[in-house]
């Protein structure tokens, strides 16, 4: 979707996310439109105030006055009012298409190409920064300027026709530069997006990546990346400055015929002189705001491609599909059961019949070579991704099974907890990154002592962003505890102790011994797997040599089980 074949729907396409400001967009444009009309009248009282000193030698009457101030005091509370609503409206607009867009995240990402976000995370800070202003504050402008100048006409139509001729003509004028260059606008105005998008992507990818850009001496290459990145962008945005310079121009040149056209018309007119300044005035003030409008709709062109941009991200597939209906969770604990289950990458095939058994309760481990599908089958088993082939259920003591696509997902992430290898810790306080609603300072300090972090780690130490406070071992120990205070019924553990030293590595293994839950853990390290009740070890997925029963061959040289 681009903003050059389809001109104006991503706007509007949007508005489906914005249900709720509905009435707050409908109130602002109506004090926009009111505030514009307000200060039009204001203008043409002024000028009539000006005429009829200047040619009568006379002040207007009292009651002049008093109209005068009413529309003054009215006017500023309509100012007041409009910013204020406009504001609020703004940063909830903001709010909204940004909650849009985690939610859509929340349901297609990681995708399995396991993607850069960098461009999901600047479309959702960048752009919509751009069509809050939008929403909040254009489109009442361009409400505004129409209705001011459909009254304006209208009294210049009963107060001097020729002159509501005139005044046409110049709308027609201002409004035939909208279409001037609107091919180039749209062009310049969909590379300055994707140009500044470009920009904010490489941001977002080398601040992720900062301490490794600094490790291996890459700053230089990435700086001439963003700068040549920033200098396209610069580009495109000059032309697209000097585009819209051009156009104001064309504008500016229409506005100013009408207020020439407007004096030539009363020439010869049975029109009383002290009255000129205002109908003038009243042209103008009747042509100016549509002008503006004219200003604004030529810089929609980059709203739109925002907005596509935008769009795309929330039209991501979902990554999982629903069964209906919904099933409820067994009672007690939970097994887990993958059957012939299949999965790929693109074109390389990682699972192909996988089998997998454990019973409520039970702990088994997961070992295999690097790219035998390990991770493929915590993703899988911890409902990241739905397997191309093949079924995952959870199971009770009783052998009853419900599909893990069936269960509702807030019910799924409250039964089962998983802790990846890579897995992120927030920003924040110890307590902030790991405690459940429910969990006490107490819980927290017993846990961290029990994985040798007492002393060094307290419930109120701050971690950083990211945990970078913290050592490769605490923050795994961290996102072990996190997953544990959580109390989940099955655990997933993706390397648990990859990174710790043996000392640490027994902690880990003592404290797994003592968590109630169903557990699949994948791990290289004997010690930890000599834990479990019993060792899986998986292969990577290969053509069989039986072409009848390719999934069986493979599983029973690669699938075995055995006790640890």
């Amino acid at each position: 979707m681009t903003a050059t074949t389809t001109p104006v729907r991503p706007l509007t396409g949007l508005l489906g996310h914005l249900r709720g400001e509905r009435r707050a967009i409908a109130a602002t444009i109506a004090l926009v439109v009111v505030s514009q009309v307000c200060l039009g009248a204001i203008s043409v009282l002024l000028a009539a105030a000006v005429g009829h000193a200047v040619v009568l030698h006379s002040a207007p009457p009292g009651w002049f006055w008093a109209l005068l101030a009413g529309l003054v005091v009215l006017r500023a509370v309509l100012t007041w009012g409009e910013m204020d609503a406009s504001h609020a409206l703004a940063f909830r607009v903001l709010a909204r298409l940004r909650m849009a867009l985690f939610d859509r995240y929340a349901v297609a990402l990681p995708t399995r190409r396991r993607e850069n976000v960098g461009r999901a995370a600047s479309t959702a800070m960048s752009d919509t920064e751009r069509l809050e202003f939008f929403y909040a504050h254009t489109v009442a402008q361009l409400v505004a300027a129409a209705v001011n100048a459909l009254l304006g006409v209208v009294v210049l139509a009963v107060v001097e026709p020729v002159l509501a001729l005139v005044t046409l003509t110049g709308l027609a004028l201002v409004l035939s530069t909208v279409p001037l260059g609107r091919r180039r606008l749209e062009a310049l105005g969909g590379e300055v997006v994707e140009a500044t998008g470009a920009l904010s992507d490489r941001v977002v990818d080398v601040l992720g990546g900062l301490r490794e850009v600094l490790g291996y001496g890459i700053h230089g290459p990435v700086r001439r990346q963003i700068r040549e990145t920033g200098a396209a962008a610069a580009r495109a945005a000059g032309r697209l400055e000097t585009t819209h310079r051009v156009l104001a121009g064309a504008r500016e040149a229409a506005v100013t015929l009408v207020g020439v056209g407007v004096l030539v018309g009363v020439i010869g007119r049975d029109v009383a002189a002290e009255q000129v300044a205002a109908l003038v005035v009243l042209a103008l003030a009747t042509v100016a705001p549509v002008a503006d409008a004219a200003a604004t709709c030529a810089r929609l062109p980059a709203l739109r491609a925002a907005a596509a941009r935008v769009g795309e991200e929330l039209a991501r597939p979902a990554a999982l599909t629903r069964d209906t209906p919904v099933a409820a969770l067994p009672e007690g604990p939970l097994g887990l059961t993958m059957g012939e289950v299949g999965f790929g990458y693109d074109d390389r095939r990682v699972l192909d019949g996988f089998d997998l058994s454990i019973a409520p309760g039970e702990h088994v481990g997961l070992r295999g070579a690097s790219g035998a599908g390990k991770s493929t089958v915590v993703a899988l088993a911890s409902r990241l991704w739905d397997p191309d082939t093949g079924t995952i259920a959870l199971s009770d003591s009783d052998s009853g099974q419900v599909a893990i696509s069936a269960v509702d997902d807030a019910d799924l992430r409250a039964a089962l907890a998983t802790v990846e290898q890579d897995g992120a810790l927030f920003s924040g306080t110890v307590r902030e990154a790991v405690a459940a609603p429910s969990t006490t300072d107490a819980e927290i300090e017993d846990l961290l002592a029990r994985l040798g972090l007492a002393g060094t780690v307290t419930p109120g130490s701050h971690i950083g962003e990211g945990g970078l406070r913290l050592s490769g071992g605490q923050r795994a120990r961290l996102r072990l505890a996190r997953a544990v205070l959580h109390r989940p019924r099955i655990l997933i553990l993706d390397e648990p102790t990859a990174d710790l030293d043996e000392a640490s590595a027994r902690l880990v293994t003592d404290l797994l011994g003592t968590v109630p839950a169903t557990m699949l853990v994948v791990s290289h390290r004997h010690q930890t797997l000599a834990a479990m009740d019993r060792v899986v070890d998986i292969v990577p997925s290969e053509p069989s040599a039986d072409p009848a029963n390719p999934r069986r061959a493979r599983n029973d040289a690669g699938h075995a089980a055995r006790k640890g």
